[in-house]
């Protein structure tokens, strides 16, 4: 059994409609960018896969084939069913879902290798395009792109606590998040030992359960 925690919004996915209108509109499409396969080694594909459904349960990959078929070995169990992303010369990228159909071409921008290129995150978010976040933003910056059609200024404050936080963090910092995000870690004990992990992680969740998608 998964040991991921499904955390829940605490507010309806409408609430901020009922306030005013959105300003503006979101056009881009979010793709998580997996890099490596430390997380399916050191866990396994269904928790990954788990992990990746609190994205969402039909989430775009951007990976190598290697990776895909660590997904797809886990995919079915945790109810996730994934597209993947192929990125052409040109800079554009295409959907390949996997019953073999193919969408046309969108620009592509892979932001996911520096937390630091996320300053440009809110210009882009109103292009139709596709734009990269790896498994440890992935949820934050999901979050703040709800955010965005209706408080500009207030996307734009948690990307510079989004940077802020990320300056903090040590490689031993990320890899207790990520021990913690699949359930090996309670992250109350680390409160008082790994602050500036706890302050990352806090802000996740603030943004994850008061910011939840359309679908949600």
């Amino acid at each position: 059994m998964s040991k991921i925690e499904r955390l829940q919004p605490e507010c309806p996915p409408d609430a901020k409609k009922v306030i005013r209108p959105a300003e503006n509109k979101v056009n881009a499409t979010l793709v998580i960018k997996i890099a490596d396969k430390k997380e399916f080694l050191k866990y396994n594909s269904f928790d990954v896969c788990e992990t990746l459904a609190l994205f969402s349960e039909k989430p775009i990959i951007y990976c190598d084939d290697e990776i895909k078929s660590l997904i797809l070995e886990g995919a079915t169990e945790a109810e996730l069913k994934p597209s993947f992303l192929k990125v052409h010369d040109d800079n554009t990228a295409s959907i390949e879902y996997t019953d073999g159909a193919i969408s046309s071409s969108k620009n592509f921008y892979d932001l996911a290798d520096s937390y630091k290129n996320y300053d440009k995150f809110l210009e882009k978010l109103g292009e139709d395009c596709y734009i990269t976040v790896n498994t440890l933003s992935m949820l934050i910056l999901r979050s703040i792109s709800t955010v965005y059609p209706w408080d500009v200024l207030l996307a734009g404050d948690f990307i510079r606590q989004y940077i802020s936080a990320n300056d903090k963090l040590t490689q031993d910092d990320l890899d207790l998040f990520l021990d913690i995000r699949y359930g090996r870690i309670d992250p109350f004990t680390k409160k008082d030992s790994d602050p500036n992990m706890y302050n990352y992680l806090r802000l996740e969740r603030k943004l994850f359960l008061q910011y939840p998608t359309e679908d949600d």
